[in-house]
């Protein structure tokens, strides 16, 4: 029987559709900024230590991140997506506002677990939207888009929360007259009050699984995850190895970046920030650019096999160069290392996103994606703790750090390329059988004659 597809969605709507995840990715982010501009201020407000510091926004993100990201995805499947993400946006903006009204370490970890649980929803839910608004390169080049946008959300987050505060301040005996709350209260509300806009602009996007057949019969019921696991076990179990050391290999070097360059040439706080900040944000830029190109010339060429290539190749070409961060003798050397870090990280991560959407059929894809975010939040935190456990063991002086992470990304990345490696054979097949097409970059029937941006 012919099968029927959901309403057809133009190029304008789909762009649009894209500009909305992107706008509601870099909202969901804002709150890490807020957190991280007050932290000095709250904690001799709240008399937190730096540990207790330490434990809301790094064991409970992750710890909440964990819990949470597939429960939401569970519902994105089985439900109108957009109502899914409405309600993740609520619950992140009263966790938000809460964090304003905290009386102490408890009630801050509370209302931080409410963001954190929800935030870990949006970003799984978003990836798997795309293939459903793009096709073929267009879906690459709006999955890079989508991924350069997130990879910078920490550089404008900053910008704009640090003028909001700044807002703030003047506006301070204004603000005194509603309440009696100090400056750093009044950011968190402040970052929350939006929340309205966004939840309107997320009705923009389409249902997803939910759209209603012809004849206003329902679609079929959302399949269960367990018997594609099953039946795609190596494929499944050598993308997700692959990519969890992928994770854990990026952060070795750079979470200890700026420390390093401050206790190996005396380099200060303001300097390291604004020229590594500056670095990472250039070449994420030029990852970006260089995987899209690479990543459509390659499914021409490779087809399904073009996502697992360019990651194992592209990390295969940086490893040489990383391992000669214990034996920098200038800050620039520095410099150009962890940008070619960065650009081959970029462009594994944004491909990775191709990788993860071919993988798995619509039925469960926010699902796959959730349990990526779940692999993907442990690995990032070992591989922080890694580098400074194996830091301190070597003992190596001011490079003791630098050591310490070649530690970590050396053998995390030299894995991941061997699993992807081992991935393009079995993950050809799944990704042919959950679509139905040879190549990723065919149509079917239906869309062929569809003006869409596909």
């Amino acid at each position: 029987m012919h099968r029927t597809m959901p309403p057809a969605v133009t190029d304008i709507r789909a762009s649009l559709c894209l500009a909305v995840m992107v706008a509601v990715m870099l909202y969901a982010t804002i709150d890490r900024q807020v957190f991280g501009l007050v932290a000095a201020e709250m904690s001799v407000s709240l008399d937190l230590s730096n540990t207790q510091l330490g434990l809301i926004q790094g064991i409970g993100f992750a710890l909440f991140t964990f819990l949470g990201a597939y429960p939401i995805a569970w519902f994105a499947d089985r439900f109108d997506k957009r109502w899914v993400l409405a309600l993740c946006v609520v619950s992140w903006a009263l966790g938000t506002a809460a964090c304003g009204f905290a009386s102490g370490f408890v009630s801050l970890f509370a209302a931080s677990a409410a963001v954190a649980a929800a935030e870990a929803g949006i970003a799984p839910i978003f990836m798997s939207l795309l293939p459903e608004l793009f096709r073929g390169q267009a879906r690459v080049t709006a999955t890079m888009i989508y991924y350069i946008a997130v990879s910078l959300s920490m550089a404008s987050g900053l910008f704009l929360v640090g003028a909001m505060i700044s807002g703030l301040n003047a506006m301070g005996p204004a603000l005194s007259a509603f309440a009696e709350l100090e400056n750093w209260r009044w950011a968190f509300i402040a970052a929350a009050i939006p929340f309205p806009l966004f939840m309107a602009m997320l009705f923009v996007l389409p249902k997803g699984r939910v759209e209603s057949r012809a004849g206003g019969q329902p679609a079929a019921p959302v399949a269960p995850i367990i018997p594609f696991l099953k039946s795609n076990m190596r494929s499944v179990l050598f993308v997700f190895i692959g990519m969890t050391f992928f994770a854990l290999g990026v952060t070795g070097i750079l979470a200890w970046t700026p420390v390093s360059l401050t206790r190996i040439f005396g380099l200060g706080p303001a300097e390291v920030g604004m020229v590594l900040g500056a670095v990472i944000a250039a070449a994420s830029v030029v990852g970006v650019v260089a995987g899209n190109f690479v990543l459509r010339y390659l499914q021409k060429r490779l087809g399904y096999r073009a996502a697992p290539r360019i990651i194992w190749v592209t990390l295969a070409i940086s490893v040489p160069f990383i391992c000669f961060i214990p034996f920098v003798t200038a800050p620039w050397q520095v410099y150009v290392i962890v940008s070619i870090q960065i650009i081959a990280s970029t462009i594994a991560g944004a491909s990775s996103v191709s990788l993860l959407q071919e993988l798995a059929p619509a039925p469960v894809r926010a699902r796959i994606m959730a349990i990526r975010a779940m692999t993907n939040g442990p690995a990032v935190g070992l591989g922080v703790a890694g580098a400074a456990f194996f830091g301190d063991l070597i003992d190596a002086g001011p490079h003791s750090l630098f050591w310490g992470g070649l530690a970590i990304s050396l053998p995390a990345w030299v894995i991941c390329i061997i699993m992807l490696r081992l991935a393009e054979k079995p993950f050809q097949a799944t990704a042919r059988a959950n679509s139905g097409l040879q190549h990723p970059l065919d149509r079917t029937p239906e869309t062929a004659g569809a003006t869409t941006a596909r």
